[in-house]
């Protein structure tokens, strides 16, 4: 499984989106919307990686909102969602394909155009963190990273997404 799964077109900025704090209050699961469909992932990081081809099924079940990755026709991951009591502010979770989940929940903090993943330390103290900075409806820069200390993060895969028609 590759780290993008997280960092990919699952969420798009509020903003972007035209909705004002009121009204993402009223629907919390509006931003996670933007995730839904196909989605061509170029990685910068390694260089000369083929793209690969993500498509998101997502779906609102209750208080959860879920999109299953689908990455070159493989099931991927299932990603959950959970708002926060905090506006913008989701609790996530991965499960993967045999069921496990992939380790600590971890919380996602959007910032208008700026969405931050955030892990929680494993059983080694590493933390990862995925960045995803949103260019309209149709793009992603992406970058995801690790650390040992929650201060001095090394970048570990970067790269692009872009919406397919």
């Amino acid at each position: 499984m590759t780290g993008w799964f997280i960092s990919t077109a699952l969420i798009a900025a509020t903003a972007l989106m035209g909705m004002t704090r009121a009204q993402g209050a009223a629907d919390p699961y509006a931003p996670l919307r933007l995730y839904e469909g196909a989605w061509q992932v170029t990685q910068t990081t390694p260089a000369g990686r083929k793209p690969d081809r993500l498509v998101n099924d997502c779906a609102r079940i209750g208080r959860y909102f879920a999109c299953q990755q689908t990455v070159n026709s493989k099931p991927g991951a299932l990603v959950v969602f959970i708002p926060d009591t905090v506006p913008d502010h989701y609790h996530t979770q991965i499960v993967l394909p045999d069921g496990a989940a992939s380790g600590p929940s971890g919380m996602l903090t959007i910032t208008g155009n700026r969405w931050i993943y955030l892990g929680q330390p494993g059983a080694k103290g590493v933390r990862y963190r995925t960045i995803n900075v949103f260019s309209g409806h149709d793009h992603i820069h992406f970058e995801s990273a690790r650390s040992t200390d929650g201060k001095t993060w090394t970048v570990t895969m970067a790269g692009d997404e872009t919406r397919q028609r």
